[in-house]
């Protein structure tokens, strides 16, 4: 992202807001979180958000809330498709059924659970919600879990952001080398999103 993004965003936050609100829905929203992930968007904002960029408050607010939406339009989707259905429109979008069955026992393991602990997992969250809805299960309860998962998971962006920020800080001031820096920033990715896959075997 360029300076003059950066400053784009500086003098138009109600556009960074509206960014971070639509990515979180759509990511979320009849399945388009399997071609529209939002994890580099909210990574990137979180980074802004702890160099002053981007307000916290407002951060936390439309992730929150575009995610907790997008869930409540996928529930319902799965609502009114039922299982069968449901798998095979899954393989329309190129989920595999060894996929589908694994957020489906994701979900009969963890039971509500999954809607708070699922968003961390990258190949569970985006099917999460229809999965779910598609178990039809209470839609005030499945409503008060997702929102605690949705605030959770905004949260979570703003402490990695702020420990990234950190990070850069220090590099910046001790003039560490910064491709050391981006190759560990790298690994823990890819060893994240690895262990997240790893995870929805559970």
């Amino acid at each position: 992202m360029g300076l003059e993004s950066v400053s784009f965003i500086k003098l138009h936050p109600n556009w960074a807001c509206f960014v971070l609100f639509s990515w979180a829905f759509l990511e979320t929203a009849f399945l388009l979180g399997l071609i529209l992930p939002a994890e580099k968007v909210l990574f990137f904002s979180s980074v802004l958000v702890s160099q002053g960029v981007v307000d916290p408050f407002s951060f936390v607010c439309c992730v929150s809330l575009g995610t907790f939406l997008g869930y409540g339009l996928s529930y319902f989707l799965g609502y009114f498709l039922g299982e069968e259905a449901l798998e095979r429109l899954l393989k329309r979008f190129n989920v595999k059924e060894e996929e589908f069955l694994k957020v489906k026992r994701f979900v009969n393991t963890k039971g509500e659970l999954s809607l708070v602990f699922g968003r961390f997992v990258p190949v569970v969250r985006p099917i999460l919600p229809v999965v779910v809805g598609a178990f039809r299960p209470n839609y005030l309860v499945f409503s008060v879990f997702s929102g605690v998962g949705a605030l959770l998971w905004a949260i979570s962006y703003l402490f990695l952001g702020n420990l990234i920020g950190v990070l850069l800080s220090n590099i910046i001031k001790r003039k560490f080398p910064l491709f050391i820096f981006l190759v560990a920033a790298l690994l823990v990715y890819a060893v994240w999103r690895r262990y997240g896959k790893n995870q929805a075997d559970v």
